[in-house]
């Protein structure tokens, strides 16, 4: 298994009798859960932009509607009894009178109705936003609340890494290319990948140590340190692109991605290289 996002569950001192190994899994579910909760409020915050949009264009439809009414009453106004009398009995025919009547009284009550839609379209427009805004706040509120909790497992490791500290190996980077190359030797591109997470963790400052080596044997992250699979491309026994690749990192500043944690496959992150899976 590929690096793994490590934090803890809460702000209590750590021991070196901590299982790893159940921290590890209850801190990649909370992290899981923090990617699902993301990506919900993503999706809550569009949501939100549309119901904002359909209120305010109901709301403009509405005043267009009371403006064009109240021009129609204001000229209705200004025919006076007269004009309304001359409209409806102008003609000597019976049949044109209540004709001309019940056009009166089409005008109105389409007026009335369409109003009436209008009005109500923009009630549930209205509805629909602040119901909307209300869920926004829910997901807010518990994102910060998990936010809090990664920050207090970030503590955690940072204290667990510090009193348990692993001897730096001789030969650094030679160490460091012989993990990488653990994680990942299939390319120059995915060897990149991998140490391109590695210094973003180093420079997150939160995954228990300042430079490469510390991060890399840190408590609970990188399998391919703990479960010792590196040792056997110890002494150079790794293809050059991944020496390039680390010293391009290290050195000249080269890195394909701002991710901080990986796995092995395709489905764990939003970016794919050399078989890795990153977020």
């Amino acid at each position: 298994m590929a690096a793994v996002l490590v934090f803890a569950i809460s702000a209590v001192p750590v021991h070196a009798d901590v299982d790893l190994v159940a921290l590890t899994e209850s801190i990649t579910k909370l992290n899981d859960e923090i990617g699902a909760l993301g990506t919900q409020l993503n999706a809550t915050n569009q949501e939100l932009a549309d119901k904002t949009a359909d209120y305010l264009q109901a709301k403009s439809q509405l005043k267009a509607k009371k403006q064009a009414m109240g021009q129609r009453m204001r000229a209705m106004y200004m025919m006076g009894n007269d004009g309304y009398m001359q409209f409806l009995f102008g003609s000597d025919n019976i049949g044109e009178t209540f004709s001309n009547l019940d056009n009166m009284r089409s005008v109105v009550r389409a007026d009335t109705d369409m109003l009436t839609g209008y009005i109500e379209t923009a009630a549930r427009a209205k509805a629909d936003q602040k119901a909307v805004q209300k869920k926004q706040r829910e997901l807010t509120a518990q994102q910060n609340e998990l936010n809090k909790k990664l920050e207090e497992e970030q503590k955690k490791l940072q204290e667990y890494a510090a009193n348990n500290k692993t001897e730096n190996p001789g030969d650094q980077l030679d160490f460091i290319c012989a993990v990488v190359a653990a994680e990942c030797n299939s390319s120059y591109e995915g060897s990149l990948a991998v140490i391109s997470c590695v210094m973003n963790r180093v420079d997150s400052g939160k995954w228990g140590g300042s430079d490469a080596v510390s991060v890399l044997t840190a408590p609970g992250q990188f399998a391919a340190y703990l479960d010792g699979p590196y040792k056997r491309y110890l002494g150079g026994k790794y293809p050059d692109y991944v020496k390039k690749a680390v010293i391009d990192c290290m050195v000249g500043g080269v890195r394909s991605h701002p991710y901080q944690s990986f796995r092995s496959g395709s489905s764990y992150g939003v970016w794919n290289c050399g078989g890795n899976s990153y977020r």
